[in-house]
């Protein structure tokens, strides 16, 4: 998100400019004044709960202008509050009011892309706090002065939290971002331009009345005609907060926020913006007494779920899909099966009765064993659900369909919220599922003021349930539907748009349809290439020579991609490339990177008695010991002629151990001094590298690519860990756990993704197909075009149907 980079250089800038005059960064609630006043703007603080507060912590009133904020007893926590308000004076709400209800001085840049944290994104309102958070603690402690301090004087994270009087957490936050995210380019930093519209984007967003569907090939600009429509909706005098725009991914949501905010700070604010489940999740959250829920219901993901399930399989009589060794890999099936059904909008008594009936009908073995095994997925279903229900628990499926039941069942709820969001715009149409269709028919009934943009042809979330068939039945669903279409692209060249044009007469989900489109850019002289290696392992290096070749034309490494079909080939191209002399930029698995599996490691040995992540440890420079001495440790924990932990004991206690052994013990033992088997993995993992080693100081000071990459697996892990796993038990066996359940699903891919500050590292990025939607290189690269293997299935040329035909 640039626009929290932006936020965050603003206030380092000021910080630079009030300590050049006086300011001192011991003293923040000094330098919040200073901060303030530089503004032009007055501060009182007042009692807690002060009716002049309106239940807020802090108000900023732009009629005086003045700042009143709570007083907390911290000269920080003051600060802070302070510096939020004067964040918004900066960052363009200089004449919008403002009451701060919720401010966090620890909050991360971004969610972590995993699990139930995705729908947990930050939307609407949220997405400017974040922004206005990270400002305030920039201004109070600047990146570049936390590195400093820690780098150069060797102040860990305790020391800063006490010599400026800040909550550890907000300082251990800061020095994470400092030493372990790349500092953004300014230059590099792209604030969207929003030009004027064509005459078939003034068309679409100008439409009126009733439901329309626009038709936006890749390129044709219709994120830029979304916000343009939502720029003509409040120039037509539409209250914001009537506006819901949907869409399927939280970088989507953060994209149309920020150029939403870049024209009306206000009504992107005032509008609803986010994903379907996020926006499923605050209805839920609204009406939670209509669907017998507490007010704030947790979330499990695919990999808690099966944890639960784990327990129950025994007791559920399964036959096909009983597996004693590994009962995840069944599990994982039946769920997938499930959440078909609640996208279907079937629940366990539909799905048992549609079971019955396929038993009725089967008339052959294949079909009675078919039969059988859907009957067991219904057993599951029931009881998965009652499982959730008594605890109670959400799912992803649950943020779609609860709501539609909410709206089917209650139409009291059913008329506001269809009055309250008079218009709904829905990106990437072509990604719904039933649910998500029936939400939106619930919403707006007549499809009335409904304006919606997709191609059949970019379709990314099939596996879930999306289908081009609803792109194709939306004027079915929505009597009346009036269509448009954009055909002029403005990402790419001639060439590369009469090859897409080609290619996308052959899908069938565009045959019969003109998907042709013309270049704005026109032609380059260069059209898309061919290569041809008589062996797999001359690939590589033909794709290194492209590279530098395009290098060698004024294309930076970080302008280039490689895209394949899936990750095993990433990782092999990204070691081929590296071995090559090309700067590469993949995270790959992040649990099976080596320094993150140095980190877990350290972490088990306080939940293992047998310390068998000391072996492991013993291979960091921190801890260096030779395996005979890990062994000996080991041997002896089981012997039990060692005390627990190992860490702990004496000379006398642990004989044999070499000089160094003893002495790498020792580093352990301090490392984990303090902390035990009920510790939180957060406050383990950020002493170990801010505090009680320079694991942290020395990536922050890494310059290699190779570098940079482990820091950022490392900033990864840590906003990964921030939130506790959820369940019973000691929470560091919840959290390894958990990643063992994420990396056996694969449930873990989105980590695999750069945070937004890493975009401009000069090194070629290698990612999926899946994962480069949305994303503009000056040069891509296609290894393994072959007949057989790209596309990978016909499926990609043909239109899914939905579970009913």
């Amino acid at each position: 998100m640039d626009g929290i980079e932006i936020a965050r250089r603003r206030a380092a800038e000021i910080n630079r400019e009030l300590i050049a005059k006086g300011s001192d960064i011991t003293k923040p609630y000094q330098l919040a004044l200073a901060a303030a006043d530089a503004a032009g703007v007055e501060v009182q603080k007042v009692d807690r709960g002060s009716p002049m507060l309106n239940g807020a912590r802090a108000i900023y009133d732009p009629t005086t202008p003045l700042i009143l904020h709570e007083a907390t007893g911290s000269d920080f926590d003051d600060a802070f509050l302070v510096a939020h308000e004067v964040g918004h004076v900066q960052l363009g709400d200089r004449t919008q009011r403002d009451e701060a209800r919720h401010i966090d001085p620890s909050r991360p840049s971004e969610m972590p892309p995993v699990g139930a944290e995705r729908v947990e994104d930050y939307s609407r309102r949220q997405r400017r706090e974040v922004q206005i958070d990270l400002f305030a603690r920039e201004l109070l402690l600047p990146r570049a002065t936390a590195k400093a301090l820690h780098v150069q004087s060797a102040m860990t994270s305790e020391d800063l939290a006490r010599m400026i009087g800040a909550p550890r957490a907000a300082i251990v936050q800061q020095l994470l971002d400092a030493l372990l995210l790349p500092e953004a380019d300014p230059d590099l930093i792209k604030v969207p331009v929003e030009r004027l519209l064509n005459e078939k984007q003034k068309e679409a967003a100008e439409h009126w009345g009733e439901p329309y569907l626009l038709e936006a090939g890749p390129g044709t600009g219709k994120t830029q005609t979304l916000v343009g429509r939502v720029a003509w909706l409040l120039a037509k005098g539409v209250d914001p907060r009537s506006i819901l725009v949907l869409t399927f991914s939280n970088k989507a949501a953060g994209e149309l926020f920020d150029r939403i905010a870049a024209l009306d700070g206000a009504a992107a604010a005032a509008m609803w913006i986010g994903t379907f489940h996020s926006f499923g999740l605050d209805l839920i959250r609204r009406f939670h007494d209509r669907l017998g829920l507490p007010d704030d219901p947790k979330m499990i993901d695919r990999a808690d779920a099966i944890g639960l399930l784990e327990v129950e399989a025994p007791k559920l009589d399964l036959h096909h899909y009983k597996n004693l060794w590994d009962p995840t890999e069944n599990l994982d099936k039946i769920l997938a099966a499930i959440s078909r059904a609640k996208d279907e909008l079937a629940g366990p008594l539909e799905f048992e009765r549609l079971v019955a009936l396929m038993a009725a009908a089967a008339e052959t073995e294949e079909a009675r064993v078919e039969a059988e095994k859907q009957a067991e997925v219904a057993r599951v279903y029931k009881r998965y659900e009652e499982i959730k229900g008594a605890m109670p628990r959400l799912d992803f499926g649950d943020l779609v369909t609860l709501p539609v039941k909410l709206l089917t069942e209650h139409g009291d709820v059913r008329s506001e919220l269809s009055v309250r969001y008079a218009h709904v715009l829905v990106d990437e149409y072509q990604d719904v599922n039933r649910s998500s269709v029936e939400l939106l028919r619930k919403l707006r009934p007549t499809g009335k003021h409904l304006w919606a943009v997709g191609d059949a042809k970019q379709s990314i979330y099939r596996f879930r349930g999306a289908s081009s068939v609803n792109l194709a039945n939306f004027a079915k669903d929505f009597l009346g539907a009036k269509d448009g279409r954009l055909t002029i692209n403005y990402r790419s060249t001639g060439e590369i748009v009469t090859t897409f044009s080609k290619f996308a007469e052959e899908m069938n989900v565009a045959r019969g349809k003109d998907s042709s489109l013309e270049a704005d850019r026109g032609g380059s002289g260069h059209v898309p290439e061919h290569r041809q290696v008589d062996y797999a392992a001359d690939e590589m290096e033909a794709v290194a020579e492209a590279i530098e070749a395009f290098r060698a034309e004024g294309i930076d490494y970080r302008d280039q991609a490689i895209l394949c079909t899936g990750n095993d080939k990433l990782a092999k191209f990204g070691a081929a490339l590296e071995s090559l002399g090309i700067p590469v930029l993949h995270l790959g698995s992040i649990f099976e990177r080596p320094e993150i599996k140095d980190l877990l490691s350290i972490l088990s040995m306080l939940v293992d008695g047998r310390a068998m992540g000391i072996v492991r440890a013993a291979t960091m420079p921190q801890f260096a010991m030779g395996i005979a001495d890990a062994a000996h440790v080991i041997q002896s924990l089981a012997a039990g002629t060692a005390p627990e932990p190992a860490w702990s004991a004496t000379a006398e206690q642990l004989p044999g151990l070499t000089a160094g052994g003893r002495i790498a013990l020792g580093e352990i033992g301090k490392v984990m001094a303090g902390f035990d088997e009920k510790s939180q993995p957060w406050d383990v993992l950020s002493a170990l590298l801010l505090d009680r080693t320079r694991i942290a100081a020395d990536l922050g000071t890494g310059a290699t690519i190779a570098s940079r990459a482990k820091s950022i697996a490392i900033w990864q892990l840590m906003n990964f860990v921030r939130n506790p796993a959820p369940g019973r038990g000691l929470p560091i066996v919840r959290l390894l756990d958990r990643i063992r359940r994420l990396v056996r699903l694969a449930d873990e891919r989105d980590l695999r993704q750069l945070p937004a500050s890493a975009q401009g590292l000069d090194a070629v990025r290698l990612m999926t197909i899946h994962g480069s939607k949305g994303l503009e290189f000056r040069a891509i690269h296609f290894p393994g075009v072959n007949s057989n293997s790209l596309p990978r299935s016909p499926n990609m040329f043909q239109g899914i149907e939905t579970a009913d035909g």
